[in-house]
């Protein structure tokens, strides 16, 4: 299968998006979408390949193209996503993984999946918030109302976060809460100890770097950049040092490296 939903920007036609794994031969058709949208507000079917004129397809991206007409067009809030990967066509294969949330990645090896990404009409605004909103709340609802979804893949990220977790998560957020960071974004610790985010490029053009200083209690360490993070998300980028008072009366320095694309954390 040539259809790609990896993580990215628009290179060679790839659109950034969620991925829904199922165990083989489980992934959902047309009728059981239709199923399922029938429970979603605010989305329904707006293109139908199956249905259309194949004059309509000469335009279509790459990734459109490769999945024929194994794929729906769904319109949510205004905005327009793609359901690649349907059956009875050749489903997705899984996607890179570095860090699991709540799930176990070792059924991914027998797996495959249908992906949600942007359409092309609103591709290129991919990184933009509302669209971002609207694609993970989309996928959120596909998850709850599509039978057999095993476990959600964030490419972007290179995660695997269990379903009800990651839709409690995203419609959390959606409500109001503080953003999904625990699947949304990975995060490891180099070898000096310092801890690095991987996937928040995707939605502030910079990953967070906490020194080691910081970092003695690694727990404490992941429990800090999950709330710096939701200092970041939504909000405009810092562009000079900052001065961040954690809720126990800690005093760091947030100071962007944008040559290294980094955002830097270190006790004040």
């Amino acid at each position: 299968m040539t259809v790609d939903a990896q993580g990215g920007d628009q290179d060679g036609g790839t659109r950034p998006g969620l991925m829904l794994m199922f165990d083989r031969g489980q992934r959902p058709d047309r009728a059981a979408v239709a199923a399922a949208l029938a429970t979603i507000p605010r989305a329904v079917v707006s293109h139908d390949p199956a249905q259309a004129d194949p004059a309509h397809h000469v335009a279509d991206p790459p990734q459109r193209a490769a999945a024929g007409e194994d794929w729906l067009e769904l319109l949510a809030d205004g905005l327009t996503f793609d359901l690649l990967g349907l059956s009875p066509g050749p489903g997705l294969s899984a996607p890179e993984v570095a860090y699991r949330y709540n799930c176990d990645i070792d059924s991914l090896l027998d797996s495959e999946a249908i992906a949600l990404v942007p359409g092309p009409h609103i591709a290129q605004g991919t990184h933009a918030l509302p669209i971002i909103r609207t694609l993970l709340g989309l996928g959120a609802a596909l998850t709850d109302a599509i039978e057999g979804v095993q476990t959600v893949c964030w490419p972007v990220a290179r995660t695997a976060i269990a379903p009800r977790f990651f839709a409690r998560t995203v419609d959390a957020w959606l409500g109001g809460g503080p953003f999904p960071a625990l699947g949304m974004l990975g995060f490891d610790f180099d070898e000096q100890g310092g801890l690095r985010s991987e996937g928040l490029r995707f939605f502030i053009g910079c990953e967070l770097a906490i020194d080691p200083a910081a970092c003695r209690d690694r727990l404490a360490a992941t429990r800090l950049a999950v709330r710096i993070v939701q200092e970041l998300v939504g909000y405009q980028r810092p562009d000079g040092p900052q001065e961040f008072t954690t809720e126990g009366g800690e005093v760091f320095t947030l100071e962007p490296d944008l040559p290294m694309g980094l955002l830097k954390l270190r006790p004040a």
